[in-house]
């Protein structure tokens, strides 16, 4: 069994391949800057025949770790994965480890540029856009410690305010104005009418309307319905599951997240977060330099680089990033392209590939 810790130490001849990657590979890297690590590693056929599939990847727990397993890299690749690719074109003062069988996968590494990996590129970089923007809403709008409870999202029709007096009729008031504890309350579904309850007072003697996060309904005596009518509960709960999942979310990410890169926005000195945009323009300008060369930059330097370093201090406004990148993409929409650029990856050839090399660390390994 291949494991992180195997890998980590070299010890296992499971190992084919591992580099530094992320920042420190592309040259924007900071002091502040984490160090990420990217590998591949083998397994036999035979742990492909079992009923379990074995593992494609090992990673650490944020990911900063990560090893594919060499049929997933093969896949990956010939699916035009860009953080795959890059890989095959790694700076060699950043491989910490190769094999014989990785450097046949390196020799072949133009199997796996098209036309279709430029689209990738773009895609992801569109991506990294979006994500930017969601980050950026958290660092405007942060979430309390506090998760959200089921009943903020209650809304209350009191019985006197069914019909109404001075006030507007069957008009819902939120749990908390009205300052009731569902705890001294019993529900009854209201019938024909989706999250729509009768609210029943019972005091003391009441069982509460959530138990172990769930509405919980009652049968309520005939006796019962009258005195102890309260008036209609409305629970959204689609909204509560949604905003329980947005503050997981933001909490993870907070816990998760180099704080260091998140100075300038909360602050306020930046409405946008730089590394993502950063990296927007970092592959764009690698996709067209596939087009143009043949091959995506990993290594940056001398302009190219100056501009994405300058991104990444914050020297540009959000629109002005914005436009570059839509000038990057209608310069790669006017390129023709390299002039031995097929449209898509070769997948037969990709498997006779990925055949060859597993044989040849099998033999190598028996």
């Amino acid at each position: 069994m291949v494991t992180l810790d195997s890998l980590l130490a070299h010890d296992t001849p499971a190992l084919l391949f591992e580099c530094v990657s992320g920042s420190h590979a592309y040259g924007t890297h900071t002091p502040e800057s984490d160090r990420d690590l990217r590998g591949v590693f083998a397994l036999s056929s035979r742990a492909y025949l079992g009923l379990n599939a074995p593992s494609s990847q090992v990673a650490d727990e944020r990911n900063d770790i990560v090893y594919y397993s060499l049929r997933r890299t093969v896949e990956l690749l010939a699916n035009a994965n860009p953080n795959v690719l890059e890989l095959l074109f790694m700076p060699a003062d950043c491989v910490r480890a190769s094999s014989p069988e990785m450097h046949a996968l390196i020799a072949q590494r133009h199997l796996f540029i098209s036309r279709q990996c430029v689209q990738t590129h773009l895609g992801y970089a569109i991506s990294q856009i979006k994500k930017a923007r969601g980050q950026n809403k958290w660092i405007n709008q942060p979430q309390p410690e506090r998760p959200p409870a089921k009943e903020d999202f209650c809304y209350i029709v009191p019985r006197e305010r069914l019909l109404g007096d001075d006030a507007p009729p069957s008009r819902p008031q939120s749990l908390k104005s009205l300052g009731w504890n569902l705890a001294d309350y019993h529900a009854s579904r209201l019938e024909h009418a989706r999250d729509a309850y009768r609210l029943y007072r019972y005091g003391t003697d009441a069982r509460g309307v959530f138990r172990e996060d769930m509405l919980v309904c009652e049968s309520i005596p005939q006796e019962d319905e009258v005195p102890r009518f309260a008036g209609l509960l409305f629970y959204n709960e689609h909204a509560w599951k949604q905003a329980v999942a947005d503050h997981q979310n933001y909490w993870t990410w907070r816990r998760e997240r180099n704080e260091a890169r998140w100075r300038q926005q909360e602050a306020g000195e930046l409405d946008y977060d730089a590394k993502n945009l950063m990296h927007t323009v970092r592959l764009l300008l690698s996709g067209e330099s596939i087009l143009l060369r043949g091959e995506p930059i990993v290594r940056f330097s001398g302009e190219p680089l100056a501009l994405l370093m300058s991104i990444r201090q914050g020297r540009f406004t959000y629109d002005q990033i914005m436009a570059m990148a839509t000038d990057i993409i209608a310069r790669c929409e006017r390129l023709p392209g390299h002039r031995d650029l097929p449209a898509v990856i070769d997948t037969a050839a990709a498997d006779r590939l990925l055949q060859q090399v597993s044989g040849q660390w099998e033999a190598r390994c028996a």
